[in-house]
């Protein structure tokens, strides 16, 4: 734990903020200013955020043109990152996306950077590799705005559930990996695949994919004359966890379907019958109606977040709903389950919960109460942008 000077205060900046659309950026942009910064945006959608000659032109002609004290970004960008490096300008991104593609830490090592992940495990593992520039920092949620919205009886009753779940079912690639693998490595996967998939609170993939079994994924490609793919540890472990999120999240929509008044607010159809499909929500102004006016939000992490706390859950207790989540480190850390949320330790362990709360309602109602508050203390704005000005040497 870190202890500041209070008296020390964070001098006003002037700021260039780029984003490509995130979730997070009105609020960010909103707490900056009013804490004093001078902000001003570049918006612009990567085709390869990788390799961009013309983003890369008009970028450093703001950075020339202008005096910055900094550039800020909501999630880490490559190109944004070398360009700071070069005209030696601060560059903070604060992440919500967990975890980071392998490729983006080739472009960690630069002094310019202040790179906050979410997911202590996450960062840990890059400072253990030796990128210093990378630090661990829970995400914010803007209570304010959240409580100030209000919404139309037409709203509310299209919104009210037993259970919503907001999000995807994920997409994974393991089962074209494995189109040419031996019956082996197939029953190998599989197995470590329903070993994870039973246990919460402890990443077990990693450690068990071994370096053998990486190269017989590798050799079924070469085989079938795929010779320019190759598979890399973070890859199949990143396969593995999205199938294991389908999984999670299939099976506990059929059985709340099933058992409940179960609403599902998704980009792609689905074949769950029980569950009423609502097409995708807006993040700003139609997620708060749905979190606040379902008795139960689940939310099943993505399963390679390794400890950290997804923006999500804190969007859920932001609008005032009650949290129903797999067990998490972070948030067992931060909340006490049965009174600020609901953590789960299996599917069945789930279902259970569900049922209860359902069944208890002015428990429910509490913590959904005790949630809201708790965020609106410990996880605000001004709180986080404090810390990313502190690391990153702002206050005087």
């Amino acid at each position: 734990m870190r202890f500041y000077d209070k008296s020390q205060e964070c001098r006003r900046m002037k700021i260039l903020f780029y984003d490509m659309g995130s979730y997070t950026y009105h609020d960010f942009l909103y707490y900056l200013k009013k804490a004093g910064h001078t902000c001003k945006t570049v918006y612009y959608h990567f085709p390869d955020k990788f390799h961009d000659d013309f983003f890369c032109e008009r970028f450093s002609e703001y950075l020339l043109n202008d005096t910055y004290d900094a550039v800020i970004s909501v999630n880490f960008f490559p190109l944004v990152a070398q360009l700071c490096s070069k005209h030696r300008i601060t560059y903070i991104a604060w992440c919500y996306d967990s975890p980071l593609e392998e490729r983006l830490s080739d472009y960690f090592h630069y002094e310019t950077n202040y790179i906050f992940l979410f997911d202590r495990i996450e960062a840990a593992a890059y400072q253990t590799a030796g990128y210093s520039q990378v630090f661990h920092l829970p995400l914010a949620v803007n209570t304010n705005r959240l409580d100030a919205l209000t919404f139309s009886a037409s709203q509310i009753a299209a919104h009210s559930a037993d259970v919503s779940f907001v999000g995807n079912l994920y997409e994974s690639p393991l089962e074209t990996l494995l189109y040419a693998a031996d019956d082996f490595t197939k029953g190998y996967i599989e197995g470590i695949l329903q070993a994870q998939f039973r246990i919460y609170g402890c990443y077990l993939l990693d450690e068990l994919i071994t370096e053998d079994l990486l190269q017989a994924v590798n050799n079924s490609f070469q085989k079938i004359g795929q010779t320019n793919l190759k598979l890399n540890r973070r890859g199949l472990s990143y396969a593995i966890a999205a199938k294991i999120t389908h999984l999670e999240r299939s099976f506990l929509l059929e059985q709340f379907g099933e058992l409940f008044d179960t609403h599902f607010y998704t980009t792609k159809p689905c074949g769950l019958p029980h569950v009423k499909l609502c097409g995708p929500a807006k993040y700003e102004d139609e997620m708060p109606c749905v979190f606040r006016y379902s008795r139960l939000n689940l939310c099943p992490t993505l399963k390679c977040i390794q400890s950290g706390i997804p923006l999500r859950a804190l969007d859920i207790m932001g609008a005032g709903g009650a949290l129903l989540s797999n067990y998490q480190p972070e948030l067992a850390a931060y909340f006490e389950d049965g009174k600020d949320l609901i953590l789960y330790e299996s599917m069945e362990d789930a279902i259970a919960k569900a049922d209860f709360y359902l069944k208890h309602d002015d428990l429910r109602k509490q913590i959904a109460v005790n949630g809201h508050q708790k965020v609106k203390k410990e996880f605000s704005y001004p709180k986080r942008i404090e810390e990313l000005f502190r690391v990153a040497g702002f206050y005087v």
